[in-house]
């Protein structure tokens, strides 16, 4: 007859060698190891685990692997900058429903645009993108660009340039200039040749528009100048345009009438893209640009436009044929069933109106604002959320520039001393 086990006894539990070694088993297999830093949320739990051995770094580190991660949590918005004529110079707002690792990174961050480099009156934002804002200080004629990366306080408030503006006069022709200035792509580090910014003036008169390109190296230099060859405008074009959204070498502007110019920054082609029939002469501030290029069947430049209560989403496909008009709807969003609770009954009078006033990368969401509130609406999960109210009456809102995690994220050098800071912290 079997003997039975004393009640009340739990069974041997495995010894610490034992489980060291089955542990041992798992982290050493390296596919195994990379499926489970895929599973952690974000990239700042990527890098704090990369810091446990070098070969964890290297693992997690690598194009591919990061390739992946950015595919299944791609960088989050922390926030937006807004500037409106009651601020003096734009804010950083950061979103409300942040998780409590992303509202630890936001509260580490140093976003005062007024903070390093005792700078005064005239500042605005140049360009916003991956963790990083070129700054404008104006005083009087001269200008000073400066780069800020609030995530990287050690790194953050570096002057790239100060240079006096003369002001431009309009000759009988009657010549408009456009200027845009802009981050590089790869951050100032993968392109090799020291660019830290690139200076896209576009001069227009009545029946035609070329571009000027000019870049200002890290060490505060201008490089030569390049021309464009001149393009005829299209008919009924207005010469104003919206800020400009550069992706791949290439700088998208919306215009007033229609149409969205396009530059090739490296053959200095100029085009035009004409914007689908049913949507070209309703009012600027109803559109938004957008680029995506994570999934190659959707890739391409998106139109986002409100119109009264609903947001379509339009695709054009950028594979090799920039000026084509093949336009494709491809998402209608009704806003009344988004916004739910949150919609008010003053919206439907003939005095409100919607309208766009920023959206992010690879057509992930946008931002809307009525009667003086904002909203960030994501548009592939139909989710909704109110995320600043102008402090005035009758404020104008001029831009909001979303800031979003730095991708990919920036590892640090690996020492032996990293492990014992990652137990106290």
């Amino acid at each position: 007859m079997d003997r039975k086990r004393p009640r009340g006894r739990s069974p041997p539990s495995p010894s610490p060698a034992t489980d060291a070694a089955a542990a041992s088993s798992v982290l050493d297999d390296g596919d195994l190891l990379r499926e489970i830093l895929l599973r952690l949320e974000s990239p700042t739990s990527l890098v704090r685990a990369s810091l446990v051995s070098r070969r964890w770094l290297l693992h997690a580190s690598d194009p591919a692997f990061l390739r992946r991660f950015g595919l299944l949590h791609p960088p989050r918005l922390l926030g937006f900058y807004v500037d409106s004529a009651s601020l003096p110079r734009p804010r950083f707002v950061p979103l409300p429903s942040h998780p409590p690792e992303l509202a630890a990174v936001v509260r580490r961050g140093s976003f005062d645009l007024a903070g390093t480099g005792g700078f005064d009156l005239g500042t605005g934002i140049c360009h916003c993108r991956n963790g990083r804002l070129l700054v404008c200080h104006r005083r009087g004629v001269d200008s000073t660009l400066q780069l800020r990366r609030p995530l990287h306080p050690a790194r953050d408030g570096e002057v790239i340039s100060t240079f006096r503006t003369q002001p431009i006069p309009l000759p009988p022709n009657e010549r408009r200039h456009s200027r845009y200035v802009l981050l590089p792509e790869d951050d100032g580090n993968g392109g090799g040749d020291g660019v830290a910014c690139t200076v896209v003036t576009l001069v227009s008169s009545e029946r035609e528009v070329f571009a000027k390109v000019e870049k200002i190296l890290q060490a505060g230099n201008w490089d030569v100048a390049q021309t464009s060859a001149p393009i005829e405008l299209p008919a009924q074009w207005r010469r104003s345009l919206s800020r400009g959204f550069l992706v791949n070498g290439k700088l998208y502007m919306l215009g007033t009438t229609g149409y969205i110019l396009g530059l090739e920054l490296v053959s200095m082609r100029l085009f035009f893209i004409k914007v689908p029939d049913a949507v070209r002469y309703d009012c600027p501030k109803s559109f938004q640009l957008s680029v995506k290029l994570t999934q190659a069947e959707k890739s391409g430049l998106y139109l986002i436009h409100v119109e009264g209560f609903k947001i379509h989403v339009w695709l054009h496909r950028t594979d090799g044929n920039t000026a084509g008009n093949n336009w494709i709807l491809v998402d209608t969003i009704c806003l009344r069933e988004v916004f739910g609770h949150l919609l008010k009954p003053s919206w439907e009078s003939e005095d409100s109106r919607i309208s766009l006033p920023g959206s992010g990368d690879n057509a992930e969401f946008v931002f809307l604002e009525v009667d003086g509130e904002v909203f960030c609406m994501h548009i592939m999960r139909r989710t909704v959320e109110k995320v600043y109210k102008m402090a005035m009456k009758g404020d104008f809102l001029f831009d909001i520039y979303p800031f979003m995690m730095v991708w990919p994220p920036i590892f640090p050098a690996w020492t032996k001393t990293h492990v014992q800071e990652l137990s106290t912290t």
